[in-house]
């Protein structure tokens, strides 16, 4: 979900040439467009009772799977010369994934919280706080309409957009 727009973001951040787009689009592939086929197929299977997953006993390995495809999008975009923000965004999310989904071993946590938090982490890490601003409107209307869906409590949804700290490490410029 956090992938379209950050690839987007990335984007724009750069030079509009066909290694950008090859790398946005590896990068949407691996770590949105997969993991999300691997959902559907696991509903069709039996397997989950609900593409949304409400059921923290069912989120682990779909979590697990979209940690796998993120860390192995790296190699991918390393081989087709990706601009250095483009693996350091992948690693942030593989960095984020495995956090999330070593959390969801023992309790549910907002990923659509986790997700829009992520995206104001990256657009302040590029210095773009005009972004950053609607972005941050976002993610608190993201974690407003969670807890409305009573899809998740306040302090699941609080350590979801806590869970964009660790994105920090691989992306905050130095």
């Amino acid at each position: 979900m956090t992938v379209l727009p950050l690839a987007a973001l990335a984007s724009w951040h750069l030079v509009t040439d066909r290694a950008v787009v090859t790398s946005a689009a590896l990068l949407i592939l691996t770590t949105s467009i997969v993991p999300s086929l691997f959902v559907y197929g696991a509903y069709l299977a039996g397997m989950i009772t609900s593409p949304d997953l409400p059921r923290r006993s069912e989120r682990l390995q779909p979590a697990v799977f979209a940690t796998i495809c993120a860390a192995g999008a790296y190699p991918l975009l390393w081989f087709v010369d990706a601009a250095p923000l483009f693996l350091s965004v992948d690693a942030a999310l593989t960095l984020q994934l495995a956090l999330l989904a070593i959390v969801t071993i023992w309790w549910k946590i907002s990923y659509h919280a986790a997700s829009a938090a992520g995206l104001v982490v990256f657009a302040l890490a590029l210095g773009d706080a005009t972004i950053a601003l609607p972005l941050t409107a976002l993610a608190v209307a993201v974690g407003w309409a969670r807890v409305r869906l009573q899809r998740h409590t306040p302090g699941q949804v609080v350590a979801g957009w806590a869970s964009a700290l660790s994105v920090l490490w691989w992306i905050w410029p130095g």
